[in-house]
C-alpha cells in the first residue's frame, strides 16, 4: 500500500500524517506491506516532504518579506 499523503492545514504536516495512517492500517491489517511517501503541492511543507524522501535538511538565515532575519529551511540533494 502506497501512502503519499499531504499535511493537514493546521495540523500535521505530511510526514506524521503518513506516519499515522502507516499505524492505523498495521493495526487493521499487519499483512500489507506499506510504503511512507510524504508530498506536498509546493508550497508549505515542501522542504519537510523531500528530507523524508531522503534529501539532506539544511537552514539558512535569510532576509524575509518584512526585512529581518528569518530561517528558511531547504531540502538538498547532493548537486
Amino acid at each position: 500500500m502506497l501512502l503519499a499523503p499531504d499535511r493537514f492545514r493546521g495540523g500535521l504536516d505530511a510526514v506524521e500524517v503518513a506516519r499515522r495512517l502507516a499505524a492505523g492500517l498495521h493495526l487493521a491489517r499487519p499483512d500489507v506491506p506499506v510504503v511512507e511517501l510524504p508530498v506536498s503541492g509546493g508550497g508549505d511543507g515542501t522542504a519537510e516532504a523531500a528530507v523524508a524522501a531522503g534529501f539532506r535538511r539544511i537552514e539558512l538565515k535569510v532576509c524575509g518579506p518584512a526585512g529581518r532575519p528569518v530561517t528558511a529551511v531547504l531540502a538538498f540533494d547532493g548537486r
